[in-house]
């Protein structure tokens, strides 16, 4: 039983190929005539080899010419090989630029603290270690600058002194300015009523306030001077107004006893403010 059973799955497999060996041929007969005009002799292994084959060629032609031809960059999720290297480009100049505004930010907080005398004791270190891609040599001074600074000490050498300064109003001083501790304005207890005059030549640059809180009147003067006056009562100028040494710019009124305003001066010269004190001649 079992070799008949062999025998049966022999011929089978015999019958199977000898299928896909056994010929075919195809003809092309003219209808009218019946006249042979085209025939190709096939079988089933040629026609799947040739399908097969034609099926690959097709797969492998799509893959190369999405692959290495611009063909792809209409295929969505695809993007332009430009494009690419354009964002890698601006990727790396991005990266520059966040790096240089970082150094330069942290080298402007430090002249800040610097210049304000407020350079807090745990920033000690890390100010005085330089940021990363920083040399000594971009702290030597180049023939440029060397000129530059040479001209500015000659203009300011030849450049006329200011003259004294007028005191705003008559009174005593309540408190001195101190900067480092963020108080720029020189208190003074005036007589009142009283004007406020300029304390040089100069123009108005801002006049700010309302009645229930006081205004200020803030004056720009030569050789980058600026004058400020906080707590006036009532105001005589306007933004943009010139004005003489000694003319009235303000006026103070009698104080509410419930809601008193100071009445203070801030002297700046060159953006850093300055002793009004004794620059305006007040004691204490």
């Amino acid at each position: 039983m079992k070799k008949s059973a062999r025998r049966t799955r022999k011929e089978v497999l015999q019958h199977w190929l000898a299928k896909w060996r056994h010929r075919y041929r195809v003809v092309l007969l003219d209808e009218s005539s019946f006249e042979e005009r085209f025939s190709m002799v096939l079988n089933r292994r040629n026609v799947f080899l040739a399908v097969g084959g034609s099926v690959l060629f097709l797969i492998v032609s799509t893959t190369f010419l999405i692959a290495y031809t611009p063909l792809r960059e209409y295929i969505p999720g695809y993007s332009s090989t430009s494009l690419r290297r354009e964002a890698v480009r601006l990727n790396a100049v991005t990266d520059s630029l966040v790096d240089l505004v970082a150094y330069q930010e942290q080298f402007i907080q430090h002249i800040q603290f610097m210049v304000g005398g407020s350079l807090p004791p745990d920033t000690l270190t890390s100010a005085a270690t330089p940021p990363p891609g920083w040399s000594a040599e971009r702290l030597k001074t180049s023939e440029r600058e060397r000129k530059l600074r040479e001209e500015v000490e000659a203009r300011e050498a030849a450049a006329p002194k200011p003259t004294e300064m007028l005191q705003p109003v008559a009174g005593l001083v309540l408190r001195k300015a101190n900067p480092a501790q963020g108080q720029y304005g020189l208190v003074i207890d005036a007589l009142r009523p009283s004007d406020v005059v300029a304390v040089e030549d100069g123009t108005v640059l801002a006049v700010e306030g309302t009645n229930s809180l006081g205004y200020s009147v803030t004056v720009h003067h030569s050789e980058d001077r600026i004058s400020r006056y906080v707590g006036l009562s009532r105001v005589k100028t306007r933004v943009g107004s010139g004005l003489r040494k000694g003319e009235v710019l303000g006026r103070l009124l009698e104080q509410d006893p419930e809601n008193p305003i100071p009445f203070q001066v801030e002297i700046w010269i060159h953006g850093r403010p300055i002793n009004a004190a004794q620059e305006l001649g007040y004691r204490k």
